[in-house]
């Protein structure tokens, strides 16, 4: 069986296995005019659902194809890296602020997981810069959210 679809056997149960939980668990304030804690919950787990018959069915049809190594050469070295750089910049986040290190973080994310691919500096920096503000415009804007400052900013 191929990764594909082991992936999608399990998303598809964990799908269904969460909506049980959110439909028994999560209870509805009475005469609430917003669509509720259940709205969130309930999106992700159709969204999940849907990649996982996705991948079910990718799986499928390409049964017949012989699968790639599931890390590339170097692939495990660069999860790791990325994942010390995750920590790193959450923890420097605390003293930089947003506006600070996520485009660093960006920036360092990109060329770090490039792999083969040529990508130029500026692409990089603008690209950075763009997430950056899409970021903050969606936690400020959209959802109301306050980004840190950082301590050395406040």
């Amino acid at each position: 069986m191929r990764r594909d679809m082991i992936t999608g056997i399990t998303g598809v149960i964990g799908s269904i296995i969460f909506l049980y939980l959110t439909i028994t668990q999560i209870r509805d304030i009475p005469n609430l005019l917003e669509p509720g804690p259940k709205l969130m919950p309930l999106v992700a787990i159709i969204l999940i659902f849907g990649s996982s018959i996705g991948l079910l069915i990718k799986g499928f049809l390409d049964r017949k194809i012989p699968e790639k190594p599931y890390f590339p050469q170097g692939g495990i070295r660069k999860i790791s890296v990325s994942y010390f750089l995750l920590v790193l910049f959450g923890v420097s986040m605390g003293g930089f602020g947003f506006l600070i290190t996520a485009p660093i973080a960006t920036y360092t994310f990109i060329y770090n997981l490039k792999g083969e691919n040529k990508v130029s500096r500026i692409s990089a920096v603008i690209i950075s810069v763009l997430v950056t503000a899409g970021l903050y415009a969606m936690f400020i804007y959209g959802f109301k959210i306050k980004l840190p400052t950082g301590i050395l900013f406040n």
